[in-house]
């Protein structure tokens, strides 16, 4: 076996994340492709809420795969809306949350489609204190590598650390707004493109506050990276070390998803990333 597979929490956290949600997704599979189709309705909306009663024989990785990829799409269909440099609101606070953007197909696909649209971005994250002591390094690992994945896109990431923040669903925020959420809401997904003006006062202060505030506030891509590893707690010099053994050896040696909706190419963009973060290009 190669050394860059030896037990640690990084091929912990890849093992994990990519054997939990492939065997959940490949379960419901044909059932993932029936609801999509009976759900496609919703498609015509500018403002659609999905429960969860209308997918009862999803297991929740697969109820939470469509609630996201129903998103990503209502995303993509109203950015012309935007004309302005965008804030992008994101719910993960854990690595089993982010894992979804290092191993779903469409969430690599929604990333690399808005960053080629955008000189300038920024996403913001809820990741309270107590979600950091209350999980394994080798999800924080994934909530790290989750955030390189957007700092490899141009995107700058931005944290704040106030429990109630996370409170406030997904959206986007530019001169117009688009509302999508899919993650710890009571239903499928949320969606909307005229929310009242109570909510946009609501996402200004949450994006004011985030630029502000945050935690891994640097004014390099590789400086709010290793900030945030601090505020994980994930030694950095050990990440960078073990990032470059894994992106030159890769990750499908190790574990490969056998779903048709996964891949590893967001995952490796993120090792890759850390890999060769100090370089200077990437400062």
């Amino acid at each position: 076996m190669p050394t860059a597979y030896r037990l640690d929490d990084l091929t912990i956290a890849i093992v994990w994340a990519v054997a939990n949600i492939d065997s959940a997704i490949l379960a419901d599979d044909s059932r993932l492709h029936s609801y999509q189709q009976s759900l496609s309705q919703y498609e015509e909306s500018s403002a659609s809420s999905a429960t969860l009663s209308e997918v009862p024989k999803l297991n929740n990785v697969a109820r939470q795969w469509l609630g996201s990829e129903f998103c990503a799409r209502h995303i993509i269909r109203h950015l012309s809306r935007l004309t302005t440099e965008p804030f992008f609101w994101s719910r993960e606070q854990r690595g089993e949350e982010a894992a979804a953007w290092l191993l779903w197909s469409h969430k690599l696909s929604y990333l690399r489609h808005t960053s080629t649209r955008y000189p300038k971005m920024r996403r913001g994250f809820c990741i309270p204190e107590h979600e950091v002591r209350s999980s394994a390094r080798y999800e924080r690992v994934l909530l790290l590598l989750a955030v390189a994945l957007m700092e490899a896109c141009g995107i700058e990431a931005q944290v704040v650390s106030e429990a109630d923040l996370g409170e406030i669903e997904g959206f986007v925020l530019a001169d117009d707004l688009i509302v999508a959420n899919w993650l710890r809401g009571a239903g499928l997904w949320y969606v909307d493109t005229d929310a009242p003006s109570s909510r946009w006062a609501t996402y200004r202060d949450v994006s004011n506050h985030t630029a502000s505030k945050s935690v891994i506030d640097q004014p390099t891509s590789a400086g709010r990276i290793e900030a945030l590893a601090a505020y994980l707690d994930v030694p950095w010099a050990w990440l960078a070390t073990r990032c470059r053994e894994l992106a030159a050896e890769g990750v499908d040696g190790l574990v490969h998803p056998r779903s048709r909706l996964l891949s590893t190419d967001g995952l490796m963009t993120a090792v890759r990333y850390v890999a060769y973060l100090n370089q200077p290009q990437n400062s």
